[in-house]
């Protein structure tokens, strides 16, 4: 989230837009790109208008983040024994899909998710539940039985509305700045699967 925070500076400021890095993760941190573009722009844009923006934006995002690209201490394990139990995961994010297919494919992570839902595929992104709550229907699992790792806070809020737990990552706010999390966790050493299923 920290690059995706740090290429919307950039991608916004050589639009004559300056934005509060604080004020970016508490207002759009993971809502779909084309919401980011009407909120700092502060006008209806065009389905073209509005593809050249992301695809530009997220072109310095990848270009940004690869050379970093890392999955979080402890992730893989943690997905792993997850799959050892029959654990249905499903990865559900406000990105477009080709930076879901970017870090997914880039971490060598895919294998473990049993479904994807990303910006494309809802109508609303976070806050709303939608792209939570079509995940949950295709894993074939009850919302109430969904555990949700998020690290924006409007993130936090879809889970909550789709009636869904959530673990807090702490990689871009403090502990404290989620509403009520089930736990807070800054990585995944520490985490096992069994004791939160």
């Amino acid at each position: 989230m920290k690059v995706h925070a740090e290429s919307w500076r950039r991608f916004l400021a050589r639009r004559g837009i300056r934005i509060d890095l604080e004020d970016f993760h508490e207002r759009t941190a993971g809502i779909p790109a084309r919401e980011v573009l009407a909120h700092y722009l502060g006008r209806r844009l065009g389905r073209a208008e509005v593809g050249a923006l992301v695809a530009a934006k997220e072109a310095l995002y990848r270009k940004l983040y690869r050379p970093a690209m890392h999955p979080l201490p402890g992730l893989t394990r943690f997905l792993r024994a997850a799959r050892s139990l029959g654990i249905r995961l499903g990865l559900g994010s406000g990105a477009t899909e080709d930076n879901v297919a970017f870090v997914l494919d880039g971490l060598k992570l895919r294998e473990y998710f049993d479904s994807i839902v990303c910006a494309t595929d809802v109508r609303r992104g976070k806050p709303h539940p939608d792209t939570f709550l079509r995940l949950a229907k295709k894993l074939g699992v009850r919302p109430s039985r969904c555990i949700v790792f998020e690290d924006a806070l409007l993130g936090e809020e879809a889970a909550r509305r789709a009636r869904m737990r959530v673990v807090a990552v702490t990689t871009s706010h403090p502990a404290r700045a989620f509403k009520q999390p089930l736990k807070a966790v800054h990585d995944f050493r520490r985490l096992d699967p069994a004791s939160l299923a």
